[in-house]
C-alpha cells in the first residue's frame, strides 16, 4: 500500500496525539502528518481512521467524518499516483501534493495564478465529489449555490468575506422573497463547509466565517409518518391492475379519478417501505442490504451515514418479505428488488394516493421575513426516509426505550430522538383519551343499561 496512517509515539500537552502519515511510491517515501491530533482511544488502527462513534475527537472538537475524509483525499490522491507512476517521484512534488490536500503552509509552494472565488469552488466540488461520491441530486444543490456566490460577482475574492460580506450574503438570500428561512440557513452552511475548505487549503486568508454567528427565523415542521392503522393499510393495501380508473377524495371530500399505471413497480414499492418501516432501515442501508448480510433471527448492517455496525433483529412481518424475494436473482446478491430512491419517492406517493392517505398537513415556514402557510395532503408529503420515521415513533409510543430504538436506528444523540419522543408522548396521550372513553362508556353504560331495565 503506498499510503499508511498511524498515530505518532508523542502526545502533546493536551493528550492528544498527531496523526502521521508514510507515503511511498517507486522508492520515494515522505513521511509527515495530516495536520490533526487526536485522543489516543478514538484511533481505529486496524482501519486507520477515527472510530465514527465520537462526537469529537480533540480539544478543537473536530469531527471523525471532518478527518476521515481528510485521510480518505490523502489515500484515493496518492493510491492513483501510485499506479499512474512511471518513475520516481521527487520528494518536493509529494510534499507539494500533500499540502494541496491539507491545506498546510509547512510545505508551502508558490501558487503563480490567483483563483477567484468561483474557481476555487469549482476545485471544491471537484474535490468533494470524488471523496464523497456524490450522487446527481446533491450536484444539482452546489450548482444552485454557486450561482448565488456568482450573483454577487463573478470576480469575487475570498476577501469579499469578513463580517459585513457575509451578513451581505444573507441578506442577499433573504431579498428572494420565495426562499425560505430554512434553505438560506442550509446555503449559509454550504458557505461555512466552502469557506474551511479554502482556509484549510490556504486559499483564503479571511477567516471571519469561523466565529460568525448567523440568526434564522425558523419554524418546526412536522414529521411526516404513518399511524399503525396507515401501516397496516398499506402493507395490507390490494394494488389494482394498469389501466384500473380509481375514484377518491381530497381532503376537503371532493371527489376524483386516477388510472393505476406501474401497479408492478408500486408493489415493490410498498414491500420496500414497509421493510423499511419494520426495521427502522434508511433507505440507502436498505438498498444495499445483501443476503449474506442476513442471518437467521437478525441483520446486520454497516450504515452509509455513520459508517455503524448495526445488528436489527427480524420479526415476522420483515422476515416475511425477504422471504418474498428470496428466490429472485439480484445484481451484487442484494436482498431486494431495489428501485431508484427518486423513482421510489414518486411511487410512493402514488402508493399512498390511492390508500387515502388525505389527512390535512399545514405546513407554515418563513419566506422574504413573512410568515406564510401551506396546506398538503398527507400523501404529498411522504417519502422514503417516513418509514424509518414510523419505525422510531412507533417503537416509542409502544414504551420501548429510547436507548433501545437507538441501538436499532444508530443514532448516536439522545437530542436527534427528542422529536420522535415528543410525538409518542402525544401518542399516549390520544391513547389514553380513547382508553378514557371506552371505559365511560363500558362502565356508564352499564349502569345506564341498569337504570332502563328497573324502569321497564
Amino acid at each position: 500500500m503506498p499510503v499508511q496512517f498511524y498515530l505518532d509515539n508523542r502526545p502533546n500537552k493536551k493528550d492528544e496525539v498527531p496523526i502521521r502519515v508514510s507515503i511511498s511510491i517507486r522508492n520515494s517515501r515522505l513521511v509527515s502528518t495530516v495536520g490533526y491530533a487526536i485522543y489516543p482511544n478514538s484511533w481505529d488502527s486496524e482501519n486507520q481512521r477515527v472510530y465514527p462513534k465520537f462526537k469529537s475527537v480533540n480539544r478543537l472538537n473536530a469531527t471523525p467524518k471532518i478527518i476521515n475524509d481528510r485521510l480518505k483525499a490523502i489515500q484515493l490522491h496518492f493510491d492513483k499516483k501510485a499506479l499512474l507512476a512511471t518513475s520516481k517521484p521527487s520528494l518536493e512534488e509529494l510534499k507539494k501534493d500533500l499540502s494541496e490536500i491539507t491545506g498546510s503552509t509547512r510545505h508551502r509552494y508558490n501558487i503563480s495564478e490567483e483563483k477567484t472565488v468561483l474557481e476555487r469552488f469549482d476545485d471544491f466540488v471537484k474535490e468533494g465529489s470524488s471523496i464523497h461520491q456524490w450522487s446527481p441530486g446533491t450536484l444539482e444543490c452546489w450548482n444552485a449555490f454557486r450561482g448565488h456566490i456568482s450573483q454577487l460577482g463573478t470576480n469575487i475574492k475570498f476577501s469579499y468575506f469578513n463580517e459585513q460580506g457575509i451578513q451581505r450574503f444573507i441578506n442577499h438570500l433573504r431579498n428572494d422573497s420565495q426562499m425560505r428561512e430554512v434553505t438560506i440557513k442550509k446555503h449559509f452552511s454550504n458557505l461555512k463547509w466552502f469557506l474551511g475548505w479554502a482556509i484549510r487549503k490556504g486559499y483564503c486568508q479571511e477567516t471571519a466565517i469561523e466565529k460568525y454567528s448567523a440568526r434564522f427565523l425558523e419554524i418546526q415542521q412536522p414529521i411526516i409518518f404513518l399511524t399503525p392503522e396507515e401501516l397496516k393499510r398499506l402493507y395490507k393495501f390490494q394494488i389494482p391492475s394498469d389501466g384500473e380508473t380509481v375514484t377518491l377524495k381530497r381532503y376537503d371530500g371532493e371527489e376524483y379519478e386516477k388510472t393505476v399505471s406501474n401497479s408492478s413497480s408500486l408493489g415493490k414499492t410498498r414491500d420496500l417501505f414497509c421493510f423499511c418501516a419494520f426495521t427502522g432501515l434508511r433507505y440507502s442501508d436498505m438498498a444495499k442490504l445483501k443476503r449474506s448480510d442476513i442471518e437467521k433471527k437478525a441483520l446486520l448492517s454497516t450504515t452509509k451515514k455513520t459508517h455503524e455496525r448495526l445488528i436489527i433483529e427480524l420479526n415476522s412481518f420483515s422476515r416475511a418479505i425477504l422471504d418474498k424475494y428470496k428466490d429472485e436473482k439480484y445484481p451484487d446478491d442484494l436482498a431486494l428488488p431495489v428501485i431508484s430512491n427518486q423513482k421510489m419517492n414518486i411511487y410512493l406517493k402514488d402508493l399512498c394516493e390511492l390508500c387515502g392517505f388525505t389527512d390535512t398537513v399545514t405546513k407554515v415556514f418563513i419566506a422574504g421575513g413573512t410568515r406564510k402557510e401551506e396546506k398538503y395532503m398527507k400523501w404529498e408529503l411522504i417519502g422514503t426516509h417516513a418509514a424509518r420515521r414510523t419505525f422510531i415513533c412507533f417503537a416509542i409510543s409502544m414504551g420501548i426505550p429510547p436507548e433501545i430504538v437507538m441501538k436499532w436506528t444508530g443514532h448516536s444523540s439522545y437530542n436527534a430522538m427528542k422529536p420522535y419522543i415528543e410525538i409518542a408522548e402525544k401518542v399516549k396521550e390520544n391513547a389514553m383519551n380513547t382508553l378514557e372513553q371506552e371505559l365511560i362508556n363500558t362502565i356508564y353504560g352499564e349502569e345506564q343499561d341498569e337504570e332502563n331495565t328497573e324502569r321497564s
